[in-house]
């Protein structure tokens, strides 16, 4: 499929949707999995909402799973999750995303982060298979140094997924990264979503606790705070050489760990 052909599947997609009703919503409940090791597993469960205007994606942690012990250190990793995780916002007029999350590891702050709707560079291909009652196909792409494979339904025309994925001709249904880390099922899924009122304003109004920096912004920010840790541990300890301390930090096993503007992963 050209790319020409593609454009024209996305803007169909969306304005399909849009045609419908006024009153439309869509709502996909997603299993969410982070196995950052055999013995360290997260299940989460994500909601996205999406109307004519406005997409929201928020998950909440719904099990932590740690096996045998671990032992004491001083070092940093994303085994040291944040118990609320972030919701994003996507303005589907703007094409702006607006997460906001706390970033409780290095900068101890409330953040609502905003970027352009990234875009996905996706490689389409023919293998189809069902999710639910759901016809699907598959596609890859790899974003912000991470190789994703998901599997999208053309039967719901809304070119959206979990988390910020977005770009297909129709919503993604699963997905899941190369190495095994992250995976996204739906679980659920309301089209168009008839039952309880959802007021989407009030899940997308904007919250003063967060602060609002552009997605380059935070970036610096936190980087500048993990050699800021690193340096003040390693201070800390430079006499102490009966401890046996980490002094580095990588961001491999992030959803992104590189992007637009940093390709470091590894710090110490």
């Amino acid at each position: 499929m050209n790319s020409k052909f593609l454009f024209f599947l996305i803007i169909f997609s969306t304005f399909s949707f849009s045609q419908n009703s006024k009153n439309n919503l869509l709502k996909v409940e997603y299993n969410e999995y982070r196995i950052f090791t055999p013995k360290i597993i997260n299940i989460d469960l994500g909601s996205l909402i999406v109307s004519n205007d406005f997409s929201y994606y928020g998950s909440s942690i719904v099990k932590k799973e740690k096996k045998g012990d671990s032992k004491d250190s001083e070092s940093f990793g994303v085994t040291n999750i944040e118990d609320k995780l972030s919701e994003i916002i996507i303005n589907r007029k703007t094409n702006i995303l607006t997460e906001r999350l706390d970033e409780n590891i290095f900068l101890k702050k409330k953040y609502a982060v905003n970027e352009n709707l990234p875009k996905m560079e996706w490689k389409l291909t023919k293998e189809q298979k069902k999710i639910n009652t759901y016809l699907c196909k598959k596609a890859t792409t790899v974003f912000r140094g991470r190789t994703y494979e998901v599997w999208y339904t053309e039967k719901i025309p809304i070119s959206l997924g979990p988390w910020k994925f977005n770009g297909l001709p129709g919503l993604i249904l699963s997905a899941e990264d190369k190495e095994g880390i992250y995976k996204w099922e739906a679980k659920t899924i309301s089209y168009p979503y008839t039952k309880t009122k959802i007021d989407i304003n009030s899940l997308i109004k904007e919250n003063s606790k967060y602060k609002k920096v552009t997605f380059k912004e935070f970036d610096k920010l936190r980087t500048d705070a993990i050699k800021d840790k690193i340096q003040i541990v390693k201070a800390r300890n430079s006499n102490r050489n009966d401890l046996n301390v980490g002094f580095e930090y990588s961001t491999d096993q992030e959803k992104e760990p590189t992007n637009e503007w940093r390709t470091q992963t590894y710090f110490k």
